[in-house]
Formats: C-alpha cells, structure tokens, sequence
C-alpha cells in the first residue's frame, strides 16, 4: 500500500471506524518520519512496512505491560507481509544454491543478496541464513 492509498483508507474510517482511522494517522506520520530521517524524502511502501513493523512491536508491549490497544494489532498487522513457512525457506534455499557453480562458503553473501532481494519481507532471515550457512557447508 502506498501513502496516497493509505491516507484514503485513514479518511474513510474516519466516518465510520474512528480506532482505525487513529491507527492509520499514527501509520502514516511513522512513515513520514522515517522518510523525514532518510534524507528528507518522500514516504513509500518500505517506510510503511517499516512503520507497521515499529509500531507493531511498541503495540506488543504496550499488550505484554497490561495495557489495553483495542484493535491495533490486528489494524496494523494488515501491512506485514506475511513470512513463509520453514519448509518454503528452505525450498528457495535449496534452488538458490543449487543453481550455483559450486557449494562455498564465501558465496554466502552473494545467496543472502538474493534472497533479500526476491522474496524481501517474506522470509525470516535468520533462519533464512541458518539454512544457506549449512547448505554452503555440505
């Protein structure tokens, strides 16, 4: 969702869904900030995600110190792509390697780049790297 999409979506709930609309505000202004900060640009759809995920966190906490968020988590979690199971990351993982010239260690950026790349927000890196570690390994 871009800002242009996400403001119209604020003002609409402003009528009818009035928590969402302040989620939505508080959404846009982290993004606007984060482009602010990234040399006064600006906000796209990865300040968006980046918000979402910030928010989202500081949303969890807020719920883990017993305070009361309404609907937030579940407004906000609209943006988070969702990840793919460990099973699809290691699928991509195997492919990626295997179109390689050879199993090397060294080549472990070069397969990280990638991923980050063509599949961004949708794989947990961490066990993402695990895998390629070992795959490079064997």
């Amino acid at each position: 969702m871009d800002i242009k999409e996400l403001r119209k979506n604020m003002m609409l709930a402003k009528k009818t869904d009035p928590e969402k609309s302040t989620v939505l505000a508080m959404l846009l202004d982290a993004a606007q900030k984060i482009a602010k900060a990234d040399g006064n640009r600006q906000a796209n759809e990865k300040d968006i995600l980046a918000a979402a995920k910030r928010e989202l966190k500081m949303a969890h906490q807020s719920i883990d110190a017993g305070i009361d968020v309404g609907n937030t988590v579940a407004i906000l979690e609209v943006f988070i792509p969702e990840t793919r199971s460990p099973e699809e990351t290691a699928a991509i993982v195997t492919g990626i390697v295997a179109e390689l010239p050879e199993k090397n260690p060294q080549l472990m950026g070069q397969v990280m780049g990638r991923l980050k790349k063509e599949y961004g927000e949708t794989l947990d890196m961490g066990l993402a790297s695990q895998l390629v570690k070992k795959a490079l390994s064997s």
